[in-house]
C-alpha cells in the first residue's frame, strides 16, 4: 500500500503549448497562478494558458557511503 504525503511546499506554474519559454516562476498559491494566466491569456489574445499544480515527486538517492579506519586503528 503506497502512502499519500501532502507536499510541505506545494507550487504551480502558468504554461502555454504554443510559448516560446518554459515557465520559470512557481507561484505558491494557486489563486496567484490564476490570476497570471488570466493575465497573460489578456495579453496574448487567442493563446491559451493552463494552471499547473506540483502533484507529484520523484528523487533516487544513489550515493554510495563507505567509511574508511586508519589501519593502525582496526577495531579487532
Amino acid at each position: 500500500m503506497s502512502t499519500i504525503l501532502v507536499e510541505p511546499n506545494p507550487f504551480f506554474l502558468v504554461w502555454s503549448p504554443t510559448g516560446e519559454t518554459p515557465p520559470s516562476f512557481k507561484h505558491q498559491s494557486r489563486q496567484s497562478a490564476v490570476n497570471e494566466a488570466e493575465r497573460l491569456a489578456r495579453l496574448h489574445r487567442g493563446k491559451k494558458f493552463y494552471v499547473l499544480a506540483s502533484t507529484d515527486s520523484r528523487m533516487v538517492d544513489d550515493r554510495q557511503r563507505t567509511t574508511f579506519t586508519h589501519t593502525d586503528e582496526i577495531p579487532f
